[in-house]
């Protein structure tokens, strides 16, 4: 891979989150239309970029490469499960323990996630990211909401939180996909649009986002230090090593590394405040994690991924 072209795609990334942030600055984006961007973008948008992503040939050896990514997948996450549990034994009396082990399990896979992955490995690595992040959906509602939920009587499991518009997607586009079915030009022309501007949209959203954050504060809080550590360098460099010898194909081991790079998950603040957790942290959580992955995902590219 070409390590110049992996900071120049990051970099344009950069550029276009700092655009919505300046838009936000001068107001022509605010708190309302920053939410119905986000909205059109996980219910329309991302969901066009997948289910165009999908619209490939079949090839029987790719259904060995999916089984083999949703098990790199679970492992991942039991991984990071376990890192994030460990840190109970670290940040013993803290309250808001529950928002700092959500931090490190789940990472911003929707909003930065797929345009990274288009940007750095190519359109062909968003079908099989599409896949990889199946259990994400699954965890998040999960063993995300317990983290947030700690200490509270009235958490439950709802089995419809698990059907969103993402989750549709991939199903119809692993259906088109092994169906050979091709969708008419008339259909897939404006998916391919819709999908197309998932990536800018997303990264306004992102610059809107860090704008209204409570910026300051979080640069005194010496435990989010640590958490962002762990979330933007150890664990690539840690499920780097732990698939290196394992995994042959390089589409396959970049794919983990890159997702586990990102930043803290762009909806940590939304569930943290359904929750009843500290919904200012998380916000902070966010803001922080993001700013610095601007320059640790170039640093991980160019030395992890292949």
């Amino acid at each position: 891979m070409n390590l110049s072209n992996v900071f120049v795609q990051v970099l344009i990334l950069f550029i276009l989150i700092l655009i919505g942030y300046i838009a936000r600055r001068k107001n022509l984006l605010d708190e309302h239309t920053t939410s119905k961007l986000s909205s059109l973008t996980m219910s329309i948008f991302l969901p066009a970029m997948i289910i165009n992503s999908m619209q490939i040939d079949y090839n029987p050896e790719m259904v060995d490469k999916i089984i083999k990514l949703l098990i790199i997948s679970i492992v991942m996450y039991t991984f990071s499960f376990l890192i994030a549990y460990c840190l109970k034994f670290i940040f013993k009396s803290s309250k808001d323990i529950g928002i700092y082990q959500y931090i490190i399990m789940f990472s911003n896979v929707g909003f930065m996630g797929y345009p990274v992955v288009e940007a750095i490995l190519g359109k062909e690595a968003v079908f099989y990211t599409a896949i990889f992040n199946l259990p994400f959906n699954l965890l998040i509602i999960t063993i995300g909401t317990y983290f947030l939920s700690k200490g509270k009587n009235d958490y439950s499991f709802s089995f419809k939180s698990f059907i969103n518009p993402v989750i549709v997607s991939i199903f119809i586009g692993l259906i088109l996909f092994i169906s050979s079915i091709k969708l008419p030009v008339f259909i897939n022309k404006p998916i391919a649009m819709l999908g197309n501007i998932t990536t800018p949209i997303s990264m306004l959203v992102i610059g809107s986002m860090l704008c209204a954050s409570s910026a300051s504060e979080c640069f005194f809080n010496k435990k989010l230090y640590f958490v962002s550590f762990i979330r933007l360098v150890f664990l690539p460099f840690a499920i780097y090593l732990l698939f290196k010898g394992q995994i042959q194909d390089s589409l396959l081991l970049s794919i983990p590394i890159v997702i586990s790079s990102m930043p803290a998950a762009a909806n940590t603040a939304i569930m943290a405040s359904e929750y009843d957790a500290n919904a200012t942290l998380a916000s902070q959580a966010v803001f922080f994690t993001t700013l610095f992955s601007i320059i640790t995902i170039p640093l991980i590219s160019m030395f992890l991924v292949i």
